[in-house]
């Protein structure tokens, strides 16, 4: 199996890594109109892949790997158990594809409702867990919490006219925001990978997994390793 990394964020114990398959050409896959995402998953307590298989990959990179067994549950549909000896980076496509890829026009809100999670007993009525989106307003914000050290860095936009507010969960944006925390500061668009975790305290949140700056800083993900914020 093949896929378009658009996702390799932080997940409790490891990585969460997502993207949309792709056929022996490189070719994104349809199903039912709509890219077919898949999520690998390691057997671990929370399906976390491990850094250390996952720390060379990076946004946009074409992934495969061997699929063991299919282990979607709940909204979590994309979810494929995979052979942890196989997986390897294999090729790289260009940011031009995403404009094929995003659910802009799909869904009246994201994951079902305007708020920053959905509550357990809704969960059922989703049957994705991940999505591609094309922003043209927003902007990055701190949230601090007592106790901790670091701010929560969040990513606030319109999507449909309809503001929302996420966590941003991409090591590789976040590292850069630490350099520079005004990297979006005149960037007209970006696209966003979402993710819906699974649900913790009676509620799913939902995340900002994968930021992918277009225009003339691809460069700037390009060039960056994600192996160095393990």
């Amino acid at each position: 199996m093949k896929i378009l990394c658009l996702a390799n964020s932080f997940r409790v114990g490891g990585r969460c890594v997502g993207g949309i398959e792709l056929n022996q050409e490189n070719i994104p896959i349809l199903q039912s109109g709509r890219p077919k995402w898949v999520r690998p998953v390691f057997n671990a307590e929370h399906e976390e892949v491990p850094v250390r298989l996952v720390s060379g990959i990076n946004l946009l990179d074409v992934v495969e790997f061997d699929e063991l067994e299919m282990t979607g549950h709940d909204h979590q549909t994309e979810n494929v158990l995979f052979n942890s000896n196989t997986i390897k980076t294999v090729g790289r496509l260009d940011i031009a594809v995403l404009e094929r890829l995003i659910d802009n026009d799909r869904y009246a809100s994201l994951f079902g409702n305007r708020g920053a999670a959905v509550p357990e007993e809704k969960i059922g009525e989703l049957s994705y867990s991940l999505s591609l989106v094309l922003l043209e307003e927003f902007e990055t914000n701190e949230r601090v919490f007592e106790g901790k050290p670091y701010p929560q860095i969040k990513l606030s936009f319109r999507y449909r006219g309809n503001p929302y507010n996420f966590p941003i969960t991409d090591p590789v944006f976040l590292d850069q925001y630490k350099r520079n925390n005004g990297i979006l500061n005149g960037r007209n668009r970006i696209y966003a990978t979402l993710s819906l975790a699974a649900p913790h305290q009676e509620w799913s949140s939902k995340l900002v997994a994968g930021i992918i700056i277009g225009e003339n800083s691809k460069a700037e993900v390009d060039d960056f390793d994600i192996s160095d914020f393990s």
